[in-house]
């Protein structure tokens, strides 16, 4: 070996921003990192020696990380694999995203001695590397290993333009061989590129001039053939005696995957945040631009009605006086829903769930007594709930819909029943029922199932969605169990009343 090169200084392996364990081709663990122990939840002095499939936890084996099938899987195809994004819950940590790469390792005679396994976190952007790592017991093995890495160590002078004085096999990576660079033929600063290089050169002079021994720059390199790639650079600075510099030690890994992925999400960031602003100029038109103009031309049909004598023409304005009211409806529906989903906390206050829905019937009685339809209401009492004047929306819509949906000359009831912590209210129609396959679907925007003869905006039961999500309740539908028709209710905590401070939060 040049004697200007490394001995594999265990820092190189050290400070490597990712984790990396060695198995031997009886799949015994031979050396392990801590960065991987981080990963693993297990440190190095408890797993080298064992089988990898005996020491590695559960979640690394068999859970989404699906590391067992993943290793298997290679060892019989003896080509190296990679797994992008593979999202592994740590206990005390949290989830994390991994890419994990697996390198069969062959001896002098091409046989297959073992794996190299290594875990680099991509949730992360800012990766800040604490790798511990032990020394292998054999440099030859070391070697074979370290060929392996998916990494370009440099070491280089600190001198202008930055001379290399060693680089691994791996720069072929970039398109150069070694011999470009020992020559001093290319120096570092070369392959940087241009729109990097003042800021790399600046903040390696600050950091080093600052005392700082070990930094860490993301930038790009320039491949041979003129393309550029992210890196991710972890440099250490070596002194001489005198305590001036004498030589950087680096570790550049590819990131342009993790780079790709940042932009994308940045680029869906942007996207995202574009379709907010529409939105919101859309829930801006259908309150101010669409509601003026709606209400003109009912006024002006309104007019013309009482002018108008003509049958026919009094018949045409009727069904323009229909439509205008139901986009009328319709407009004030969705600036409501559009309201509601931009709330996020609503405040409580300790309310009587039966003398709310009293208070709904008395408005809703001359439209039940136009279809000769009877509102019966069953309570043993009062029914104590933490809720929002906003519920009144939700027995609004309930009682509105069952009412639209059922035959003349019927019943609907609505009855409240104690569930031990909370009290269901259920409004029981006689309608035609929904089919089991659509009840999941009816609390969904625009989504009435039966429009025929029926006046309505589709953004009623939508709205009860909501609203009871901000309360923390749940809603459904059931069929009838008296018969024909639905059973819609909804679900509110019980709560303890303070008569002098009704208000919650």
């Amino acid at each position: 070996m040049d004697s200007t090169e490394p001995r594999f200084y265990p820092m190189i392996l050290q400070d490597a921003p990712i984790g990396i364990c060695i198995l031997d081709k009886d799949d015994n663990l031979v050396f392990s990192n801590e960065r991987m122990g981080s990963i693993s939840g297990l440190l190095s002095e408890y797993v080298i020696g064992k089988n990898v499939f005996e020491s590695m936890p559960e979640y690394l084996l068999d859970g989404k990380a699906g590391f067992r099938q993943f290793f298997l899987d290679t060892k019989r195809s003896l080509q190296r694999s990679f797994h992008a994004e593979v999202p592994i819950l740590i206990p005390m940590k949290g989830l994390s995203y991994q890419s994990i790469s697996l390198v069969p390792l062959f001896d002098g005679n091409g046989s297959y001695d073992g794996m190299a396994c290594y875990f680099q976190e991509v949730s992360d952007y800012c990766l800040r590397e604490k790798g511990l790592l032990e020394k292998l017991s054999s440099i030859s093995r070391l070697e074979s290993i370290y060929w392996e890495v998916p990494v370009i160590v440099f070491l280089w002078s600190p001198e202008k333009g930055w001379p290399v004085r060693f680089v691994s096999e791996n720069v072929s990576l970039l398109g150069y061989s070694r011999e470009e660079f020992q020559s001093g033929n290319k120096l570092y600063i070369d392959i940087v590129h241009p729109e990097d290089r003042d800021k790399l050169t600046e903040d390696v002079a600050r950091l080093s001039w600052e005392g700082e021994e070990c930094f860490s720059h993301e930038y790009r390199l320039l491949k041979k053939s003129g393309e550029s790639l992210w890196v991710s650079e972890l440099s250490l600075l070596q002194k001489d005696h005198q305590g001036r510099p004498y030589r950087f030690e680096g570790i550049v890994m590819d990131i342009s995957d993790k780079k790709r992925y940042q932009q994308e999400l940045e680029r869906h960031t942007a996207e995202l945040e574009q379709l907010n602003a529409l939105k919101d100029l859309f829930s801006d038109i259908i309150r101010h631009d669409l509601l003026t103009p709606a209400g003109t031309i009912r006024g002006y049909v309104e007019l013309l009605q009482e002018m108008e004598t003509d049958p026919d023409k009094l018949a045409m304005l009727g069904v323009v006086e229909d439509s205008t009211g139901r986009l009328i409806d319709l407009i004030e529906s969705a600036s409501r829903y559009e309201k509601l989903n931009s709330i996020e906390e609503i405040d409580y206050y300790c309310t009587d769930l039966v003398g709310i829905f009293r208070g709904i019937l008395l408005e809703f009685s001359s439209y039940a007594e136009e279809r000769n339809i009877r509102l019966e209401l069953f309570s043993e009492g009062p029914c104590y709930s933490h809720v929002n004047p906003l519920v009144s929306e939700v027995f609004a819509n309930l009682l509105s819909n069952a009412i639209k949906y059922s035959p003349e000359n019927e019943s609907i009831t609505i009855s409240f029943r104690d569930m031990g912590d909370r009290f269901r209210v259920m409004v029981t129609d006689r309608g035609d029922g929904i089919p089991d396959e659509n009840k999941v679907l009816v609390f969904n925007r625009f989504k009435r199932l039966s429009k025929k003869g029926v006046k309505g905006t589709g953004l009623g039961l939508a709205i009860v969605k909501r609203i009871m999500e901000l309360h923390g309740g749940g809603y459904g539908v059931e069929d009838n169990p008296e018969g024909k028709g639905s059973v819609f209710w909804v679900t509110f905590s019980k709560a303890a009343c303070n008569p002098d401070n009704p208000r919650v939060r």
